[in-house]
């Protein structure tokens, strides 16, 4: 609580240097913390490269003088080496023979050290190599052991070791020897940085703000000099006409979005009035297909009908003619015969107006672009094809000779087969159409994705009243009906399928004499 009012008391300049200085200072601290460790540790890095070059030293002077392994000089050569180091704890020397170290001399500076030396120490000895390790502290110690082992040697000959125990420093102990000197530091830099932000904060920010703070009550003598006040005002005018434009453009997009809004809004409308449009024209194209399926059906049973009929017919008929040759005219019999005779050619005549009614109308052959009535279908289509799911794929050549065929049959053809797809991929699936010519003909191949036919019902797909469909959902007539129209237009169909894979259909149509594709 008190704290907080000290702080409001202060002034912003002054509360802005202690921030900064604060800041600052944290920074400074810890780099030289970081500093002062870093330090330590390399100086503690030194002390051992130290007590190496002092083992290699020594072991060097005796091997240029081998005779000090074995004298009496060799006591003092290496106690003068230990009292000129503190750190160094222990020094010994070693006389390589036969195959064994024998210690000949040491410098014990610490007796808790007695350690013989390791196997592999043995082993890099013997290889004329220099070995280190490192002691770790023991758990009631604080510093840690560095023992170095260097080979005396004479033209390749081992004659001995030398080795030195040390004592390193921690880092911790070498940082510590620093802190005060690092103390005195940190209080100078803070005094110089919080001094230094003090004046600036005075002279840049808190000055200028009170002269601001004058001129609102119209106390416009007292103004800071440079008149950077005038230029804050220049700027901020500046700023508010930047503003003005940036409004001004943004309601001039906002305008250009809103219109584009409108233009798609309308392309919209007109998209769904088309999309109205094609659910139409579909709806009557598939009422014209089932009009056609029950006009054949209706044709089919009655040509069935007529065929059951006429071989009786003809029988009756020809003992009627037979038994006309032999009755007199005049008698009662020959007009019951006659009588006879005129029922039988009523019913062939009732029987001929029944096929001319089912029969499908005359066909009106023209030229026709395969490829633009494809593509008109599956526009006609693409509503219920997206619907279910169903993508086509539609491999069209440009250069597509014409044919002569009637566009309206022609359709339902096309139609009867994108049915019976659709019932053939209930989940989605594809249709692949692909059209080209191949010598005298015009090939539309028909694929989908679908079940696929078995031989048997391959057989007897082009039957009448003949469906793989379920009861109620199919009527048996649509591939008898395409049968029917293409052979109109003498035209072949062939049908590859296997259980399980596609239906292929491959309708071949006759070219049309001198007329190719771009031809109109």
């Amino acid at each position: 609580m008190i704290k907080s009012l000290v702080m409001k008391s202060l002034p912003l300049h002054v509360k802005t240097a202690i921030f900064a200085s604060l800041i600052s200072m944290m920074a400074l601290v810890s780099s030289l913390l970081i500093f002062s460790f870093t330090a330590a540790k390399r100086f503690q890095q030194e002390q051992k490269q130290l007590a190496t070059l002092q083992a290699e030293n020594l072991a060097e002077q005796l091997s240029m003088n081998a005779d000090l392994i074995d004298s009496d000089s060799l006591q003092n050569l290496i106690e003068f080496v230990g009292d000129a180091s503190p750190s160094i704890l222990l020094i010994r020397v070693w006389k390589y023979k036969d195959d064994n170290f024998t210690e000949i001399a040491n410098y014990v500076r610490d007796d808790s050290i007695s350690e013989s030396l390791e196997p592999d120490v043995v082993d890099a000895l013997r290889r004329n190599v220099r070995s280190s390790w490192v002691k770790p502290a023991a758990p009631d110690e604080r510093k840690s052991l560095f023992r170095v082992f260097s080979p005396i040697s004479q033209d390749e000959r081992l004659l001995g070791a030398v080795e030195i125990v040390e004592q390193p420093d921690t880092i911790i102990s070498i940082a510590s020897d620093y802190l005060p000197s690092l103390l005195w530091i940190v209080l100078v830099v803070f005094i110089i940085t919080n001094l230094a932000f003090y004046l600036f904060f005075q002279s840049w920010i808190y000055k200028p703000i009170e002269g601001l703070l004058n001129l609102s009550s119209g106390d416009i003598e007292k103004l800071p000099a440079g008149n950077e006040f005038r230029i804050l005002s220049d700027k901020f005018n500046e700023m508010v006409s930047q503003l003005k434009q940036l409004t001004h453009e943004r309601e001039r997009q906002n305008e250009i979005l809103q219109q584009k809004i409108a233009e798609a809004t309308a392309e919209l409308k007109q998209k769904n009035e088309q999309l109205e449009n094609a659910h139409l024209e579909l709806f009557s194209v598939y009422r014209k297909m089932r009009e056609m399926e029950r006009l054949a059906a209706a044709g089919q049973i009655t040509a069935q009908l007529a065929h059951e009929v006429a071989t009786p017919l003809s029988i009756i008929s020809g003992h009627a003619q037979l038994l006309k040759t032999v009755i007199p005219e005049e008698s009662k019999e020959a007009k019951r015969l006659a009588l006879i005779i005129e029922q039988i050619e009523r019913i062939e005549k009732i029987v001929r107006e029944a096929l001319s009614r089912t029969r499908l109308g005359v066909s009106n052959q023209k030229l026709l672009d395969l490829n633009a009535l494809l593509s008109n279908i599956f526009e006609i289509v693409e509503p219920i094809l997206q619907e279910n799911k169903i993508d086509v794929e539609f491999d069209a050549n440009e250069e597509l000779p014409n044919i002569l065929g009637d566009a309206d049959r022609l359709q339902q053809v096309f139609l009867n087969l994108i049915s019976n797809s659709l019932d053939a991929m209930p989940n989605g699936g594809k249709i692949y159409i692909k059209t080209y010519s191949e010598q005298d003909h015009v090939i539309v191949e028909f694929a989908d994705t679908g079940h696929g036919f078995s031989e048997d019902a391959m057989a007897n797909l082009f039957r009448p009243l003949f469906t793989t469909k379920q009861p109620g959902k199919g009527t048996g007539l649509g591939l008898f009906v395409i049968r029917e129209i293409l052979q109109e237009h003498n035209a072949e169909i062939m049908l590859e399928s296997r259980v399980g894979e596609s239906a292929h259909f491959r309708i071949a149509f006759k070219k049309a004499q001198s007329s190719t594709n771009n031809q109109n």
